[in-house]
């Protein structure tokens, strides 16, 4: 008998209290969400590195620069809240 399963994609962002898991898609292909969950987290690192340069520590917390508050607040902002992309097997029955 066949262990059926399907891959659920998703990510999550915040913390504690306000922590929240989003399914993107489902697929019975492990490489499908696979494949999905590298090339996300991949581009999630990207641009997160690229508003780095962006930010000054501020009492040991990465915050953003007062120049670029008007203009790159809002990226950053939902950038730093995003901690990343993975998948869930879960078992049909």
């Amino acid at each position: 008998m066949r262990k059926n399963v399907i891959y659920i994609v998703k990510y999550s962002c915040g913390s504690y209290d306000d922590y929240m898991e989003n399914i993107i898609f489902a697929t019975h292909n492990k490489s499908t969400a696979t494949k999905y969950v590298t090339r996300y987290n991949t581009i999630l690192k990207k641009w997160k590195e690229y508003y780095r340069q962006f930010e000054e520590k501020i009492y040991s917390i990465n915050w953003i620069k007062e120049e670029f508050m008007e203009t790159k607040y809002d990226r950053w902002s939902n950038l730093s809240e995003l901690n990343g992309c993975f998948w869930e097997e879960v078992e049909i029955r």
